[in-house]
């Protein structure tokens, strides 16, 4: 969350945190750890792609046939078919002689939390002439002048019912070993492409971020929002010892030291001053399975300036943090209500001045 009114948003670096010409190994541990997770988010963009593309060129068959059909065959294409499964063109339009109903139907039931609630007819198998044999073919409605679907070979389940009774044998000689699927084609492309189209575009997104600030580690939001904290080496230093041995609460990623507050994940890496805490509250969420209540979800809710950690457990853990934030930081704001949430996204400077009054007003305190 972009608040800090407080804070300029972008702050030129302090010429002692810029240590470009520092060996990688040699740098302060906060941007190792925002190299590190940089660095993991571009290798899975790598990845990604390359899955991708691997799945494209195993699908390139269907591909081919999703942009270049249906192709108008007739029944000396069908008569050259050994192996539909293998065939390049199976995306086809075929003209109709004849039609047979075979009385076989698909059944669709449908269900509510297990019980029957109904059922329908959604497709029906039928009996194309192609040249001298029939052509099975799934379809929701009675085949017109012309069929148009992909190619497969028969399902077993299938075959025992199109094909029984004592002339099942002769029955199959006059059919052709495959049946036409009339069901929509490209409807799994679509969704394929389009969700492919958003991945790879929300990973283009991420992964070339990424990259630019493992190039350059000090564009990381992180690095410039610990460049306004002092002395970045003795930063550096004092959060990677609090990281190790200091440690009060840990949750989910969240580490909660001495001084800092931390999140760390695969792709990512938090620090925050508790100094600079503005408020924090305990957040339940009740969970229900089919309306009837299963549980509740604990979390303490911290909104520092700069962003915000969530730390999640137990109501006691979560209420042993809120009570030790609250000491780190006896100036934050305490509590939810709406008028405060209110407040907190319309109106943050306001609310970041009434904490900077109480930080002041308990500092005085203090020295008197």
């Amino acid at each position: 969350m972009g608040l800090l009114p407080l804070f300029p948003r972008r702050a030129s670096i302090p010429a002692v945190w810029d240590l470009r010409r520092v060996d990688k190994a040699m740098e302060p541990w906060i941007l190792q750890m925002c190299r590190k997770a940089s660095f993991r988010m571009v290798v899975t963009t790598g990845i990604v792609f390359a899955v991708v593309l691997v799945l494209a060129l195993a699908n390139l068959r269907y591909f081919r046939n999703f942009f270049s059909g249906p192709y108008p065959i007739g029944a000396a294409d069908l008569a050259q078919i050994s192996d539909v499964d293998t065939t390049p063109r199976y995306f086809v339009s075929i003209p109709v002689e004849k039609v047979v109903d075979t009385g076989v139907q698909e059944i669709t039931t449908t269900e509510t939390n297990g019980v029957k609630t109904g059922e329908y007819v959604s497709a029906a198998y039928y009996g194309v002439l192609v040249g001298d044999r029939f052509l099975i073919v799934k379809s929701a409605a009675k085949p017109a002048n012309r069929v148009e679907g992909a190619l497969s070979m028969i399902p077993s389940d299938l075959s025992g019912h199109l094909f029984t009774g004592p002339d099942a044998q002769e029955t199959r000689k006059h059919c052709y070993a495959f049946y036409l699927d009339g069901g929509s084609f490209r409807e799994g492309g679509y969704w394929a492409m389009g969700i492919g189209a958003l991945v790879l575009g929300l990973m283009a997104f991420a992964g070339f971020r990424a990259w630019n600030r493992v190039r350059d580690i000090h564009t990381h939001p992180v690095v410039m929002r610990v460049a306004k904290w002092g002395d970045p080496m003795s930063i550096s230093m004092n959060a990677e010892r609090e990281y190790a041995n200091a440690v009060r609460y840990k949750s989910s990623g969240v580490i909660l030291t001495d001084n800092f507050a931390f999140e760390k994940s695969v792709f990512g890496f938090q620090i925050y001053r508790l100094q600079d805490l503005l408020w924090t509250y305990k957040k339940v969420t009740k969970r229900s399975v089919n309306f009837v209540p299963v549980g509740k979800y604990y979390t303490a809710e911290l909104k520092f300036y700069g962003g915000n950690l969530t730390f999640s457990g137990k109501e006691k853990a979560v209420e042993e943090v809120l009570i030790y934030a609250s000491k780190r930081a006896p100036w934050a704001v305490l509590g939810y209500s709406e008028d405060l949430k209110k407040m907190f996204s319309k109106q943050q400077a306001a609310f970041c001045q009434g904490v900077e009054a109480r930080r002041q007003k308990l500092a005085a305190q203090g020295s008197a």
